[in-house]
């Protein structure tokens, strides 16, 4: 696929904003930290798909497994949605830092993993300048 091509079709997040948007009535918002207790409830969602993922490969099943990973993304994506974040922007930046990673053995003690070489720069103040540039173009709707 060309790059034009792939611009048409729409990312996950935009799916999981559409969901918010149309079936649970939650409008867009300025970017911001959850209330605490929304922030326990949205990692209480991810662990309880993170589990149903752990629990479907210790059962060997695949299709749960696959269901469980796609679950955990959409409340993932979804959390993000209900922080205000422009969360499109903020993937390209963090894979854009990702892929000046070189192969290597990292602490994690994986053989091939990826490793951040000699003056790597992570995506943090790249991200910070997307959430202000969010901040300070916000109109409610």
């Amino acid at each position: 696929m060309n790059q034009k091509q792939l611009s048409l079709i729409p990312s996950m997040f935009e799916d999981v904003l559409r969901f918010h948007m149309e079936v649970l009535n939650q409008g867009p918002r300025a970017p911001q930290l959850p209330s605490r207790p929304l922030a326990r409830a949205r990692f209480l969602f991810m662990e309880e798909e993170l589990l149903e993922f752990r629990d479907a490969t210790a059962n060997e099943d695949i299709v749960k497994a696959a269901d469980a990973l796609a679950d955990l993304i959409y409340v993932a994506l979804g959390t993000a949605y209900l922080m205000g974040l422009p969360f499109d922007d903020i993937w390209e930046a963090v894979q854009e830092a990702n892929m000046r990673k070189v192969p290597g053995f990292t602490k994690r003690g994986m053989p091939n993993d990826a490793m951040k070489p000699e003056g790597w720069v992570g995506p943090e103040a790249r991200i910070e300048a997307v959430i202000g540039d969010s901040l300070s173009s916000w109109q409610e709707p």
